[in-house]
């Protein structure tokens, strides 16, 4: 095994013995000895989440300055080392005597124990295993593992499930009432490798959990606690589903569901939701009352429009008891504009189709009616050399002369140039990218985890936040690029679209391309006009 691991090992060995160290000449004489019982030279039988712990003695005539020990794990790109661990002794004992303790993991594969005497002569060990087993997983009903309320004196019942690589050898339950845990339950087991539960429990005041025990034919034990909030002798409690405590995303011009649970310490006599728009709440809308009528399930379809902020659950129950609940909507989704085989081209003439703006009509724009549109306008398609053709801003003449040369004679009339966020072609602009990505908020979010993220977290790492790119006069059908609106100075992008290249042709001096163009619905041009207007010329 030291072969799998050396690499790491030398690697961590210099950071060990780095910073602030005299150099010592090499003096002959016996390294650093280091003893473990035999048992732990290879340790084999181990289930995750197992509690590991070793013995170790070492021993040094010329002293010990320091022990040490580090993991080495599993990854998907081979292996990893561990931050070390270390005890220094500025005395130098000849003998040091300590336990190393830690967690067993799914991908440990080794554990490297290192000794230095004050020589930096040193010695290392590596305390292996083969495989580490699974262990079990409870998972329970609708993965619920809490209830904020329940009624003293009626009964609840506590499903789930246990699913196991290896066969269960028993499972059990414990109610915790006032902090004392009962005594163990067996609850039977028909399937050994996916095994069904549901546990009834008398509800009594101090109730505050029931504990599923569970364990395998390698003993290896797991443990989870489905956990109450209160015990309430009456009330009423309106729970959404997945315990959800707002309205995460509330998509407009579709319906939107809320889903959730009714429970009360008597029956439900009356269950409405209204919605807020623009601060006011609008008429109450009644909903069925289920049956039984004391826990009951609920789900509602609402039409989701810009302005909802809100939704409000209100319940009342034979006892005179009422619950009114606000759910705030956390973010709204707008469907994206979408414009199909944008033709623009870089010859100029009547007719001739060089701008295309996203929040003006008819949105392509030629010499003949792109100047009195000027501050509308998002992109342009330009012939910069003999051999560029480039996308770029009407702002982009102030990148220079040769800019300003090249654009002139597309501007004529102009007198406001637009600051628009044009990137290269990016990895993540692709078919399968544009033709999923169906909403503002979506795409806001695909640009902060597929763009601007680091490499190490699925992004490409790109800050298009704050680059001022303007140009692209690279075309690949099926490829494309960002655009972007914001402030130009300090460069602040702050909103987005996504443009995809699906014809890009040359005839002679000039140059047809042919986009997929999506953006918010919102009008960005205008909202930030105010921060990012050139004047011409």
């Amino acid at each position: 095994m030291r072969s799998i691991f050396h690499c790491c090992a030398m690697s961590l060995l210099l950071l060990l013995v780095a910073g602030g160290c005299k150099k010592v000449n090499d003096q002959s004489g016996a390294k650093p000895v280091i003893t473990i019982d035999e048992k732990y030279t290879k340790v084999e039988g181990l289930n995750s989440g197992d509690q590991l712990r070793i013995p170790v003695q070492v021993q040094s005539a010329a002293g010990i300055k320091r022990l040490a020990w580090y993991l080495i794990t599993k990854t998907t790109n081979g292996t990893s080392a561990g931050d070390p661990v270390t005890i220094d002794r500025t005395d130098a004992p000849t003998s040091l005597t300590d336990t190393i303790g830690f967690t067993v993991t799914d991908n440990f594969l080794a554990l490297v124990v290192i000794a230095f005497d004050v020589q930096h002569k040193n010695s290392e060990l590596h305390i292996t295993t083969d495989n580490i087993r699974s262990v079990q997983k409870i998972q329970f009903k609708d993965d619920i593992s809490h209830r904020p309320s329940v009624f003293e004196g009626k009964k609840m019942v506590v499903e789930g499930n246990v699913v196991s690589e290896f066969d269960l050898a028993a499972i059990s339950y414990q109610t915790i009432v006032n902090g004392t845990a009962s005594g163990e339950t067996s609850i039977a087991i028909a399937d050994k490798r996916n095994a069904p539960f549901a546990i009834d429990i008398n509800v009594t005041n101090g109730l505050s959990g029931i504990v599923i025990n569970t364990t395998n034919i390698y003993n290896a034990i797991v443990k989870d606690t489905f956990t109450i909030g209160q015990v309430q002798d009456d009330a009423v409690v309106i729970s959404l589903d997945n315990n959800m405590t707002g309205i995460e995303k509330m998509y407009t011009t579709v319906n939107n569901t809320v889903s959730g649970t009714v429970f009360s310490g008597t029956a439900v006599t009356g269950l409405s939701y209204a919605i807020k728009k623009s601060g006011a709440y609008g008429a109450e809308i009644t909903l069925l009352v289920g049956n039984p009528a004391d826990e009951f399930p609920f789900s509602f379809n609402f039409l989701g429009e810009n302005d909802i902020e809100a939704v409000r659950i209100t319940g009342a129950n034979a006892g005179g008891k009422n619950a009114v609940v606000e759910y705030n909507v956390a973010k709204v989704y707008k469907p994206l504009k979408v414009f199909k085989n944008i033709v623009l081209t870089t010859e100029i003439g009547s007719g001739k189709n060089n701008f295309f703006s996203a929040y003006q009509a008819p949105h392509v724009f030629s010499i003949d009616n792109a100047a009195p549109n000027d501050e509308m306008i998002d992109i342009g398609f330009f012939k910069y050399t003999s051999t560029s053709n480039n996308i770029m801003p009407p702002a982009v003449f102030a990148a220079g002369t040769a800019y300003a040369n090249a654009l002139a004679p597309y501007m004529t009339g102009f007198d406001k140039a637009p600051y628009t966020l044009v990137t290269a072609n990016r990895p993540s602009v692709n078919v399968t990218s544009f033709d999923t990505l169906l909403w503002d908020t979506q795409l806001m979010e695909h640009v902060a985890t597929k763009v601007a993220a680091p490499t190490a977290q699925g992004g490409e790492g790109y800050n298009i936040y704050a680059t001022n790119r303007r140009t692209n006069n690279v075309f690949n059908v099926g490829q494309g690029f960002y655009i972007g609106w914001g402030q130009w100075d300090p460069i602040n992008n702050q909103s987005f679209g996504i443009v995809i290249v699906r014809n890009y042709q040359v005839t002679g001096q000039y140059a047809t391309i042919t986009l997929d163009i999506k953006v918010p619905e919102e009008d960005q041009r205008v909202k930030y006009n105010p921060v990012s207007l050139f004047n011409y010329p």
